[in-house]
């Protein structure tokens, strides 16, 4: 299992298509590993991968979502919760 706890994100950075990279461990503290989003995509079609918030300790599961231009992109299932979406996370440069 991967969580995610921090994103990258393109200009303007206001929608999950917007991230580029993020950074992942194995556990909730672990070191960080920074991947690009189509890593990602290839992860989260074979295993579970989490939005995880150090802040908040909240979580959600990461899913695969295609734009209305056909590229793929990553985002979490809903859940009424923005605390752990992906767009909530810590950014990082």
């Amino acid at each position: 299992m991967l969580y995610i706890r921090q994103v990258r994100v393109a200009s303007p950075g206001t929608t999950n298509q917007h991230i580029t990279h993020v950074k992942y461990s194995g556990t909730k503290t672990g070191p960080l590993t920074t991947v690009s989003r189509d890593a990602v995509l290839s992860v989260v079609d074979h295993g579970e991968v989490y939005a995880y918030n150090n802040v908040n300790g909240t979580q959600a599961r990461v899913t695969s979502r295609e734009g209305d231009s056909g590229r793929r992109y990553i985002t979490t299932i809903a859940d009424r919760r923005e605390t752990n979406n992906l767009l909530k996370l810590p950014r990082f440069v």
